[in-house]
């Protein structure tokens, strides 16, 4: 080998730090794929290795038999239902599930800093959120180990990119909202979810499908918000009912189970009845829809086969941006003709 033939000697990581205007600490957690890293420092300190020549190592966990599955709590009766579903798959596929929970531990629901040292450290073969979802830094750092993710029945708007698995929300509040219009209710409100969900908004936009499809005009007043809550839907229904005068709504669409246990409570107070003055359509079909009286028409999500297909989906290699499993109606006793 000739003088002109040896290789130039690798830059040390001071000058790769003074080029990326970083410090060397901060280019090695860059090079051993460390979480506290952003990722615009990243790709800086990236750039310069690949000007300088520096033989990148891309930490690379080997595929494992564990999945972890992060949730924003435990105390969601949706949450341990798409769980299920989850622990099911996991059992066919052979695969072991590491189960945590979000809380109160970050401010915004989103899964803690920490979360993904302890995911390299025990070379997870992927990540499931249920109703939560990671920061772009964390995107980052799963994506350049190579992990992939997927995202069930996100709380907000997913960035492109990222597999998403939920229900056809604007399908099935589309079915419910024509279901009462079969029946002949022309006066019909919505107590809708949280705003900025994307759920809420489907929803939301289901409804308003389906108004538009028919003809019937929407009262604006018509449209309340009870933020996924008993008692904000309590709130807003009486809001709603004391505002309407005599020509109220004959219908109400309520975008959860919980929420329509506040609607009743409010047609009661107004000494009215369901389904004989008032019918009600819920979303969700939770075990409060089948108890309350009368029993609770409602909209199905499919929890369990929410769990179990994004498991799949994720195990397969092959993690498209979105699926949408449908949504089924469930008649009960809640709706009666106008």
């Amino acid at each position: 080998m000739t003088a002109s033939d040896t290789p130039s000697p690798l830059p040390k990581l001071a000058v790769i730090a003074r080029e990326a205007g970083v410090s060397v600490a901060t280019v090695s957690k860059a090079l051993n794929g460390r979480s506290d890293v952003s990722q615009h420092t990243r790709r800086l300190v990236a750039e310069v290795l690949e000007r300088r020549g520096y033989p990148r190592q891309r930490v690379r966990p080997t595929r494992g038999s564990m999945v972890d599955v992060m949730l924003q709590g435990l105390d969601s009766p949706y949450a341990l239902a798409i769980l299920g579903g989850v622990e099911d798959a996991a059992w066919r596929l052979g695969v072991d599930l590491i189960v945590s929970a979000v809380v109160d531990r970050t401010k915004n629901g989103q899964p803690p800093p920490a979360w993904l040292d302890r995911i390299g450290a025990r070379d997870s073969a992927g990540v499931l959120l249920v109703r939560t979802s990671p920061t772009a830094t964390q995107r980052a750092w799963l994506t350049d180990h190579g992990i992939p993710a997927v995202i069930v029945d996100p709380r907000r708007k997913p960035p492109p990119g990222v597999s998403i698995v939920a229900a056809d929300n604007l399908d099935g509040a589309r079915e419910a909202t024509e279901h009462l219009i079969g029946l002949g209710h022309e006066r019909i409100a919505i107590v809708t979810g949280r705003p900025g969900v994307p759920c809420a908004v489907e929803r939301l936009n289901g409804y308003r499908q389906a108004m538009a499809a028919a003809g019937l005009a929407v009262d604006p007043r018509w449209e309340v918000c009870g933020y996924f809550q008993r008692e904000s839907a309590l709130t807003a229904t009486r809001e709603l009912l004391d505002t309407a005068g005599p020509h109220r709504p004959t219908a109400i669409f309520t975008c959860s189970d919980a929420m329509g246990v506040g609607v009743y409570q409010a047609l009661g107070e107004h000494g009215l009845r369901v389904p004989d003055d008032v019918s009600v359509v819920g979303f969700d079909d939770s075990w409060a829809a089948a108890h309350v009286t009368p029993a609770l028409t409602t909209v199905r999500q499919p929890w369990p086969e929410l769990g179990s297909v994004a498991l799949g989906a994720l195990l397969s290699g092959e993690t498209p941006e979105r699926v949408e499993l449908p949504t089924t109606l469930v008649m009960r006793a809640s709706t009666a003709p106008a």
